[in-house]
């Protein structure tokens, strides 16, 4: 008697199928060998994984933007191209300490333009810094890659932030392609 009281004061609205997948999760925790307070940060990364997931699709869907490609690795917690009506417009991603949502795009630049780029790396530099957009710069053996972001700290992420970084970085990456002579 006195275990089924407190049964049924357990009783939670996922009814059985969340009994069980809790349990499910709990058991593959206990196998992994895991330490107990290893636990809280994957399951509190899992929890903000999928709320930062709910949240940046419900962005997108009001602002009229599609999303896919998602990802999630080792290093991102999530990450999913962005395009709006066939135009594609960059990324957005969030690492798994990130304090908040990079929205950004790659711009690459063939060896052959490498002399334009760096006759006008300050003045790309310049159009980057004066419109709050991050540039890091990665080489490979047949190109440059310019990859450009404007950040977004996770309490400040709604509607309005993100069109006002997407607008920008568009702007942004539309001037230093002009610059750099790439299409």
């Amino acid at each position: 008697m006195k275990q089924e009281r407190i049964r049924l004061m357990g009783k939670s609205d996922h009814g059985a199928n969340g009994n069980v997948l809790r349990e499910q999760i709990f058991e593959v925790l206990r196998e992994s060998k895991t330490p107990e307070d290893g636990w809280l940060k994957i399951l509190s990364q899992c929890t903000a994984q999928v709320r930062n997931k709910t949240i940046v699709e419900r962005i997108a869907c009001e602002c009229d933007v599609t999303l896919s490609g998602f990802r999630s690795d080792a290093t991102l917690e999530l990450y999913f191209d962005i395009a709006r009506k066939q135009q594609e417009m960059g990324y957005i991603a969030k690492g798994w300490d990130d304090p908040g949502f990079r929205i950004g795009d790659l711009i690459e630049v063939i060896q052959s333009k490498a002399i334009t780029l760096i006759a006008n790396a300050f003045q790309v530099m310049k159009i980057c810094a004066t419109d709050g957009i991050g540039i890091s710069v990665h080489e490979t053996a047949d190109r440059i890659e310019l990859h450009l972001d404007g950040v977004i700290y996770s309490e400040g992420f709604n509607r309005d932030t993100f069109m006002k970084t997407l607008d920008t970085l568009r702007e942004c990456v539309k001037k230093v392609r002009a610059l750099v002579g790439v299409g």
